[in-house]
This record gives structure tokens, C-alpha cells and sequence, in this order.
């Protein structure tokens, strides 16, 4: 599965197009197995499993642009 940018928002879409950069091939999976009552509850744990993945990913994320303004500020000053 591609990686999306955005994996929950994605993954529960509404709309017909994805704008992330899974490229559509992971939008609205979720949201498919949700609406329906005999896949509800296993859509709900992946849905818990997608959630924790993607507050790791964000904490990563996070670093990663704190590291980078940390670096421009040093090249900076040098």
C-alpha cells in the first residue's frame, strides 16, 4: 500500500477524488467496510490500528521539520 499523507482523512473519504499522495489507491477503503453493518467492527479496529500509525508518523514528521529549521538556523549563523 502506497503511503498516504494523510491515512485516516483518506482512508474515511466522502468524496470521489484523493488529493494525497497515495495516488487514490488507499481512498475511502475504509469507508466502504464502515457503511456496511457485517464488516463495521473490523473496519473499526483498523480504523484504532490507522489512527496510532499515523500519530507516530506525525510525531516523526514533526522531528524531521524541527531538525531541518534547526540545521537552516546553524547554516545560517555560519
Amino acid at each position: 500500500m502506497p503511503e498516504c499523507s494523510n491515512p485516516v482523512q483518506c482512508q474515511l473519504a466522502k468524496r470521489v477524488e484523493c488529493t494525497c499522495a497515495c495516488g487514490g489507491s488507499n481512498h475511502s477503503q475504509l469507508r466502504r467496510l464502515l457503511d456496511n453493518p457485517e464488516t463495521q467492527a473490523f473496519a473499526e479496529e483498523k480504523l484504532a490500528e490507522l489512527k496510532k500509525a499515523q500519530e507516530v508518523l506525525k510525531k516523526a514528521k514533526r522531528i524531521e521539520r524541527r531538525q531541518r529549521r534547526a540545521d537552516a538556523k546553524k547554516a545560517q549563523k555560519e
